[in-house]
């Protein structure tokens, strides 16, 4: 036999081998060997809702929720009209009976181009209280909009944050009236980088830190860093990257804005966005099958199970975690988040056009 035909039948064998290799990581990773076999079920009544309500902030004190939503699904079909999609902030107001929780619309009429993505409430002392969002402009780069939120809620646009260093971003939290940190869950905003990220498992994604006046990159080599949180304290940032399954928790200095790697849990689910209780309890809306929800992105018909995923943290590091709510998809499908309010809590999605506002539970159970 030809040498080179030796050679090249090793060659062929080499990249059919990486390939394969490849392609078993990129599974394993997004959970397509993962079956969901036993669900972990809720009392939960469903709220109709526009599509895709990604996103959910509670004031507490107010007694109200804040929802990010738009189409997701009209925007990715593209052709005519799909540029003037817009997005909307709705607004539940939590303090009657779970029966009478319904969606009203405080969307701001700036910018034109809005389609929310993450947000973050802030409040202080002083009784400040504004809305950071990002944002996804059409034909523009992703940017953070801070608004101030009236004593009616109503939402007027403050300042707007844009900086080459917001890549792709895809949450936000506050953690002064003009200082936040910011995932960038992708290194590039290119779409085919992006899938070459997501595809060999590259660690691309950052956190970045703006203090009011200037931005940098506050932590890197992250997997897909989605849903940021901080502690009640302020003095730990939560980080889910959801193709590495884990959490990531930032010792955070105050002053200076520093993070300091402190601690990291593998917690074996897509993890999205993060929600923090007044106790430091986080609330993690999870992805248990990644292969199964890009199926539900691109068919509405398609189920994508959900997870609420709940951890205690200790303050010396570690912690417990476990599983609070787990549904197949029947109930919700591309679940992305799940915001407490006293025993209650709403559980948002990427495309459906509904929230579940279901019973919490603090029994943690392994899954």
């Amino acid at each position: 036999m030809p040498r080179w035909l030796v050679y090249s039948g090793l060659a062929v064998f080499a990249v059919v081998f990486a390939g394969s290799v490849l392609t078993w990581r990129f599974l394993s990773a997004a959970g397509y060997f993962t079956e969901v076999q036993t669900e972990v079920a809720a009392d939960c009544h469903e709220i109709r809702s526009v599509p895709g309500p990604e996103d959910i902030v509670v004031d507490r004190q107010r007694g109200v929720a804040f929802v990010s939503a738009y189409d997701r699904r009209a925007v990715m079909a593209g052709g005519e009209g799909s540029d003037a999609v817009r997005g909307g902030i709705y607004l539940i107001d939590l303090k009657g009976p779970r029966k009478d929780w319904g969606l009203s619309p405080v969307t701001p009429r700036e910018p034109e181009s809005f389609r929310p993505h993450g947000i973050s409430l802030y409040e202080d002392a002083t009784g400040t209280r504004r809305l950071f969002v990002v944002n996804h402009p059409a034909n523009g780069a992703g940017e953070i909009l801070i608004y101030d939120i009236g004593d009616d809620n109503q939402l007027t646009l403050a300042q707007t944050v844009r900086s080459s260093l917001i890549v792709s971003p895809n949450d936000v939290v506050a953690v002064g009236p003009d200082s936040f940190y910011a995932t960038n869950d992708h290194g590039t905003s290119s779409p085919t980088g992006k899938m070459v990220d997501d595809f060999l498992l590259l660690r691309n994604g950052n956190i970045v830190y703006y203090d009011g006046s200037e931005m940098r990159v506050a932590a890197d080599t992250l997997g897909y860093p989605n849903g940021i949180n901080v502690s009640p304290d302020g003095s730990r940032i939560y980080v889910a990257t959801t193709m590495e399954a884990a959490l990531h928790v930032y010792k955070r200095d105050p002053q200076s804005g520093v993070l300091e790697a402190f601690d990291f849990a593998r917690l074996g689910t897509g993890t999205d966005n993060i929600d923090v209780l007044p106790d430091g309890t986080l609330l993690i809306g999870s992805h248990p099958d990644l292969v199964m929800f890009m199926e539900h992105a691109g068919d509405p018909k398609a189920l994508s199970p959900g997870q609420v995923v709940r951890v205690e943290p200790a303050s010396e590091g570690g912690g417990k975690a476990g599983t609070i709510y787990l549904n197949k998809g029947e109930q919700i499908s591309g679940l992305s988040v799940a915001a407490g309010y006293k025993d209650q809590m709403l559980i948002g999605a990427v495309f459906e056009p509904k929230i579940l506002a279901c019973k919490q539970s603090t029994e943690i159970k392994s899954y």
